[in-house]
């Protein structure tokens, strides 16, 4: 939602939530007025959070700093549903990562991985078994963690069993398209362009992936609108049982001229996705050899697509769509299969190797 559709009263909660996580608001302070101080506070979380430095209190971004004024120990954590979330929720899980008993990415969800973790943690430290994050538990956690901020944390996801690539057997990769923070700063038209070329791309991909052997399957589904949104599409994901997700978007900027391709992998405190990462680089360098972009780079980061996804995911932004020669080029079929292919053989080399 772009800062302007933002209520007074939401406003003065954003600055009141920065304010208390140490950010500098300038001489205005909290006056509900979503000032340049305050834009460029947004900002300044929005980069210390891994997230796009837009400015703007999108969907993600209020979240996040919900998530931020959790601190461990401030309440009990267990399993319930709906979920604990927070970043008391993600020091937990980074603090069992570092200590072997969770191997995935510290998403800051409370889920049923967290609890088995958490539950083995009480088990190895021979204290009471009530799978609960507080008392005796939070005391034995907190005396290790000299020891925790010593060494780095593990890395995640792992991909399943390799041997079943090597066999032939039930390997599977998801696609993804659909809204994005992006979004927020392009027009309806350039919304619905990039919908229908990223429906493509994921489309060739899949189609490729199949003849290929490979399971494919994509997040959005054609006839259901409401999939192209975020929590449906990371939902549908966790339910495919995929080894590994691409998510497909295309890049947006005030600058006409900016262009070029940008590979992005989970990125959190202390710790990455490597197999994320090295996707993330085999995709970009095939996008820049074989596609002819200009080279962006690979970055970590934070979003939703890469951290509440629970196979490795990378996200995938081939070109920016703000671009008019960019834009051009995306509309040509022949263009979207050469990006298309660009992924799938970088996909089938991580493979292979």
């Amino acid at each position: 939602m772009p800062a302007n559709d933002i209520s007074k009263s939401k406003i003065v909660e954003v600055q009141r939530r920065l304010r208390l996580l140490g950010y500098a608001l300038g001489n205005s302070e909290i006056d509900g007025i979503m000032g340049p101080q305050t834009s460029g506070a947004i900002r300044k979380f929005q980069q210390d959070r891994n997230l796009l430095a837009t400015g703007i209190i999108d969907e993600e971004t209020w979240q996040e700093l919900v998530d931020a004024g959790y601190k461990i120990g401030d309440r009990l954590l267990y399993l319930k549903n709906p979920p604990f979330r927070g970043d008391d929720v993600k020091t937990l899980q980074l603090w069992l990562k570092t200590l072997g008993f969770y191997k995935y990415d510290e998403n800051g969800i409370f889920c049923e991985k967290t609890h088995k973790a958490l539950t083995e943690f009480q088990k190895n430290m021979k204290i009471n078994t009530d799978s609960i994050l507080g008392g005796q538990t939070l005391q034995h956690l907190k005396s290790l963690k000299r020891i925790i901020e010593s060494h780095e944390s593990s890395n995640y996801p792992y991909i399943r069993d390799f041997s079943r690539i090597k066999n032939g057997e039930g390997f599977k990769v998801i696609f993804d398209y659909g809204e994005s923070i992006n979004d927020i700063s392009s027009d309806i038209n350039y919304f619905k362009d990039k919908i229908y070329i990223c429906r493509s791309i994921a489309g060739f991909c899949r189609d490729i992936l199949i003849h290929k052997g490979i399971e494919s399957d994509v997040t959005v589904h054609q006839d259901d609108n409401l999939s192209l949104f975020l929590i449906d599409r990371i939902n549908f994901a966790n339910k495919s049982n995929a080894d590994i997700l691409v998510s497909l978007n295309l890049a947006f900027c005030n600058d006409p001229d900016a262009n070029g391709s940008s590979c992005f992998y989970f990125k959190g405190a202390k710790s990455h996705s490597i197999t994320g990462m090295l996707i993330a680089n085999l995709i970009q360098d095939n996008l820049v050899k074989e596609a002819g972009m200009l080279d962006c780079r690979v970055h970590g980061a934070s979003y939703a697509i890469l951290k509440e996804t629970v196979m490795t995911a990378v996200l995938v932004e081939p070109a920016f769509i703000s671009n008019l020669s960019d834009k051009e080029k995306l509309s040509n079929t022949e263009f979207q299969i050469k990006i298309s292919k660009a992924i799938v053989e970088a996909l089938l080399h991580f493979l292979k190797e």
